[in-house]
């Protein structure tokens, strides 16, 4: 079951059938927004890491995903790294 805060709430669930006959569920692709409504913005503090942002901002560290959709970066781990660093937030409920 996939949670309702889950990046994957939205995705449909499809099959598919292998050469053995057995059916395989799997989860349709998630399509990152271009340009996703930013909402607030929020300052990196010394030590953060992803999690601790978005549990500052969306009071829940699961909904890091959220601060990576809003900052698009070729390396999203690192967004944190940087104190002072202001990340983009989007509207929670928004994926």
């Amino acid at each position: 079951m996939i949670d309702r805060d889950s990046r994957y709430a939205k995705s449909a669930v499809l099959h598919l059938t292998d050469a053995e006959g057995r059916e395989i569920a799997y989860l349709d692709r998630r399509i990152i927004p271009d340009s996703p409504r930013i909402a607030a913005r929020i300052a990196v503090e010394d030590g953060d890491r992803l999690d601790l942002v978005a549990h500052r901002a969306y009071g829940d560290a699961r909904q890091s995903w959220r601060v990576m959709d809003a900052n698009p970066d070729p390396e999203p781990l690192t967004l944190a790294d940087i104190p002072g660093r202001r990340l983009n937030l989007t509207q929670q409920g928004e994926a």
